[in-house]
């Protein structure tokens, strides 16, 4: 799966974002039903389901429960459509990491403040249902403060958080991110019009 993942989600998102700051009615109306899906196991809710799962993500997978890579896909979409909710600018930006984000929400870095302590929950959470909910609680910041993510590099994390033995990995990455921000890629989402400009 490695980067398989980051580019099928990253190009969906991409595609809603480019229609939703257009206002196309069928963008619109896909975000609405990618909230109805925050926060519920992926596949339980069937008017998403050509949004978030993809043949690639149950490859080789022979369980009855969603696969890796469809739990991530799915939480990633989700949080996604969260996150653009009202805004007239795309949310979703190439290259712009996980805990770089983050850290955009608190650039004074205070290690008693709120963001610290939220960010430090999502190090600590020990199931992907309590990480889901905490990731949540970020992106609702983010979308407070206007903060962008890169959605297909987040749905890769979360892919790869859930294999065996890889959750510390991801965990590093992100402390890595947080604490010693790099400069972020730039994205032609960058360019994209705002939603009220928008043809």
């Amino acid at each position: 799966m490695t980067s398989e993942i980051a580019t099928i989600v990253g190009d969906r998102v991409g595609r809603l974002q480019r229609g939703y700051l257009r206002d196309h009615s069928e963008a619109v109306a896909a975000l609405a039903r990618l909230r109805r899906g925050a926060g519920k196991p992926a596949g339980s809710v069937l008017d998403i389901v050509d949004h978030t799962h993809a043949e690639e993500f149950v490859r080789e997978w022979r369980d009855d429960a969603p696969s890796y890579a469809e739990n991530a896909s799915h939480v990633a979409m989700t949080l996604y459509a969260l996150h653009q909710q009202s805004q007239r600018q795309g949310m979703h930006q190439s290259g712009r990491r996980f805990g770089s984000a983050v850290r955009g929400l608190a650039p004074e870095l205070r290690a008693d403040g709120p963001v610290t302590r939220r960010f430090a929950a999502v190090g600590t959470a020990d199931s992907f249902t309590e990480l889901s909910h905490h990731l949540r609680g970020l992106v609702q910041l983010m979308r407070s403060a206007q903060v962008k993510l890169d959605y297909g590099l987040l749905a890769h994390d979360l892919w790869l958080w859930q294999l065996p033995g890889r959750a510390d990995a991801v965990r590093l990455r992100w402390g890595r991110d947080f604490h010693f921000p790099q400069k972020d890629t730039q994205s032609a989402q960058d360019t994209e019009p705002q939603k009220d400009a928008a043809q």
